[in-house]
C-alpha cells in the first residue's frame, strides 16, 4: 500500500460546465444558505485543498480561487476532469457543483481512504453499500487516470464509471440513509426543497 506522491500537491476542481436546462436557469449562481452552489463547494474544498480551480465555461462564477475553460465542452464531466488533469499534472479532487448537502466529513473521510489507496488505484469515490453505484462526482482522481479518460473520450464513451474499470477503484462505502449528502439539484421543485430544509431521499 502507498500514499500519495509527497510531490503531487491535492488541487481541488469543481465542475461548472453543465447547461442548467432542466432546472431553468444557470444553477452556478442559485443560492442556497445566502451563497451559491459554487461558493459551497469551494468553501467545502478549501478545508482540504490550498489550490482550488473552477472548470466550466464562465470565468466570473467565483473570482477567489482559479478558472479554467472547459477544453472538451459538450461531452458531461469527463471533459471537465481531462481539463484539469491535463493542466495541472496533479491529483484533483473533483466536485460538482451541485451538491447543496454535502458535507466536510464526508470529503474528510474520502481523503482518509484514500491515503491508504494501492499504487494500482486511480479513482477514490464513494459507492453505494447496497447498489453498487459510484459517486464519480465526489473523488480524487490521480494523475495517472487521465490516460483511462482520454482513451474513454477516443472511444465515444462519456460514462466516468466505464472509463475508470473497478480494479482500478478504491470504494469509499456508504449507507442508504447518507444518500442525501450526494444530492444534486437538478429541477426547481429540487431546489425549493432543499432550500426549506426537506431531505430528498429518493
Amino acid at each position: 500500500m502507498s500514499a500519495a506522491k509527497e510531490d503531487q500537491e491535492l488541487c481541488a476542481v469543481v465542475l461548472a460546465g453543465g447547461k442548467s436546462t432542466r432546472m431553468g436557469q444557470d444553477k452556478t449562481r442559485v443560492r442556497v444558505n445566502g451563497r451559491t452552489l459554487v461558493q459551497h463547494m469551494v468553501d467545502l474544498a478549501g478545508i482540504f485543498c490550498s489550490k482550488i480551480y473552477v472548470v466550466g465555461q464562465n470565468p466570473e462564477l467565483e473570482p477567489r480561487v482559479g478558472w479554467m475553460l472547459d477544453e472538451i465542452p459538450g461531452i458531461g464531466p469527463m471533459g471537465g476532469i481531462i481539463t484539469a488533469l491535463n493542466r495541472l499534472n496533479s491529483p484533483c479532487l473533483v466536485l460538482a457543483c451541485d451538491l447543496p448537502c454535502l458535507e466536510e466529513r464526508l470529503l474528510s473521510r474520502l481523503l482518509m481512504h484514500r491515503e491508504k489507496k494501492d499504487t494500482l488505484h486511480c479513482l477514490t469515490t464513494f459507492c453505494q453499500e447496497h447498489t453498487a453505484y459510484i459517486e464519480t462526482l465526489v473523488a480524487v482522481y490521480e494523475t495517472d487516470s487521465l490516460d483511462l479518460l482520454l482513451a474513454s473520450y477516443r472511444r465515444g464513451c462519456y460514462k466516468l464509471s466505464r472509463a475508470i474499470p473497478e480494479n482500478r477503484r478504491l470504494h469509499v462505502p456508504y449507507a442508504p440513509e447518507e444518500k442525501r449528502f450526494f444530492f444534486n439539484v437538478n429541477y426547481p421543485d429540487e431546489l425549493e426543497k432543499i432550500i426549506s430544509g426537506i431531505h430528498l431521499d429518493n
